[in-house]
């Protein structure tokens, strides 16, 4: 090409660059800023600010996520009470905490029983109590009454979260609130909700989703205002996400935060991520796309789906759970139950780069435990779906939850296949353990980008 020709070839394509008008691009920016004050403006009476009172505050660092001191005895408490609390308590959340407690494991695989939560000791005891609603139960008043000292202050080690006002969504329009686990991780003994117009009502928790970070809670209300939700698996990285909060703005126009998508099917398929500012300043809140439709909540997660660290908090990563595809789950959770993402007990060969899971060990007591599964069995597929390799395997049982039966097959060297059909357990506290920023830079992010078949990592989504 002659250097006259190239000369004129930049030209023609740098012209239309040259010849924008800078008042047309305040003009853009001015339809951006209408649109998220009327997306804010619109959906400011389905926004609700959420206040907790009582409760222990949880101290984040602690490796159970719980607030007490040493091994307390077990107490008398009134049998009625007792049965209530065991017939209320969601089953997995037990196991869990019997396990997290040290407590012996059960002999025989026998089903726990209404006297079993004596082991729990008073303070957990009375947490659990005041939880599910089966009545208060002071440990303190019971040791006066056997003649025994009555228990100390309660320490508070390692960092605490402070406890404060947050933000829920309306999502029913008699009564039923959406917000995040955060703001309740405290297990208060009174949540207040105050509507846009200034009403103020005492609310019930129902159930959770663990795995989303979504919490509801139930206020006797009617006629409420419940904004429109948006298709997830239609949303598009690039695209606008505007995150609302109530914390600081109890009535009026909420607080507002703008970003964008910045990546799809995080956390198993749960949650976008975005990079808009989320922060206690607004968990719990909506986050919209430009038509002021409900993509999901603003909630504290990280990348690999364990419980977020504190310094995820306020880190540049937000994560918003989706509610447009959950509509089943949240009527569980209405019937007070608790969600845990699943767990089937395996590890696998990570060197091993399919087709399908090679299998290196078994956790004790878990669902594969249970099997007869031996090291070196190929897991080949999960409910008819082919396993491609071992981070596609994590990718399967993560996305379920907890009680879900799935169809596995599995092949030993030679062997024809076989199929199982197991009952997925909880995620166990140690699969969920808090971890930073940097220990967890360290992991393959299998839960959004498992490798092709070539091994190579597939491009972000």
């Amino acid at each position: 090409m002659r250097p006259l020709d190239a000369t004129l070839l930049v030209l023609a394509l740098t012209s239309p660059l040259l010849a924008q008008d800078p008042a047309r691009d305040t003009d853009e920016l001015l339809d951006l800023e209408n649109v998220v004050i009327g997306v804010a403006d619109r959906l400011a009476p389905s926004l609700v600010r959420i206040e907790t009172f009582g409760g222990a505050r949880r101290v984040l660092t602690d490796d159970s996520g719980l607030d007490r001191i040493g091994n307390l005895e077990p107490s008398k408490l009134d049998k009625e009470v007792l049965d209530a609390l065991f017939a209320k308590i969601d089953p997995f959340e037990l196991a869990e905490l019997w396990t997290q407690l040290g407590l012996p494991p059960k002999s025989d695989g026998k089903p726990f029983e209404a006297e079993d939560l004596r082991q729990l000791g008073d303070r957990e005891l009375d947490r659990l109590c005041r939880k599910y609603q089966v009545g208060r139960y002071d440990p303190a008043k019971a040791k006066e009454d056997d003649g025994k000292k009555p228990l100390g202050p309660l320490v508070q080690p390692g960092f605490l979260q402070a406890q404060g006002a947050s933000t829920g969504l309306v999502i029913s329009a008699d009564g039923w609130i959406a917000t995040s686990r955060f703001a309740l991780n405290f297990d208060p003994s009174t949540i207040l909700v105050t509507l846009a117009d200034g009403r103020a009502f005492t609310a019930r928790r129902a159930g959770e989703d663990t795995s989303r970070g979504i919490a509801l809670l139930k206020i006797e209300a009617q006629d409420l205002p419940v904004p429109a939700l948006a298709d997830p698996k239609a949303a598009a990285v690039g695209q606008w996400a505007i995150v609302l909060g109530r914390t600081f703005a109890p009535t009026g126009r909420p607080t507002v935060q703008l970003g964008i998508v910045s990546a799809t099917d995080r956390i198993f398929g749960r949650a976008l991520q975005i990079d808009a500012n989320t922060s206690p300043a607004n968990y719990g809140g909506p986050v919209l796309d430009v038509q002021g439709r409900v993509l999901g909540l603003a909630v504290p997660l990280s990348p690999t789906g364990r419980d977020a660290g504190v310094d995820w908090y306020d880190s540049g990563i937000g994560f918003c759970a989706t509610l447009g595809d959950v509509a089943p789950l949240l009527e569980r959770q209405k019937r007070g139950e608790t969600l845990h993402r699943a767990w089937l007990g395996v590890a696998v060969d990570p060197k091993h780069m399919g087709p399908g899971a090679l299998l290196a060990g078994l956790a004790p007591g878990s669902p594969a435990s249970k099997l007869g599964w031996l090291r070196g069995d190929l897991l080949t597929a999960i409910d008819g779906v082919p396993v491609r390799n071992s981070f596609h395997l994590q990718t399967l049982i993560g996305a379920r939850l907890a009680g879900e039966k799935v169809a596995i097959t599995t092949k030993r060297g030679d062997g024809e296949p076989a199929s199982v059909e197991v009952m997925l357990a909880a995620v166990p506290a140690a699969e969920r353990k808090e971890q930073t920023r940097s220990e967890e830079s360290a992991q393959l992010p299998w839960d959004g980008d498992p490798p092709q078949k070539d091994g190579e990592k597939g491009q972000r989504r």
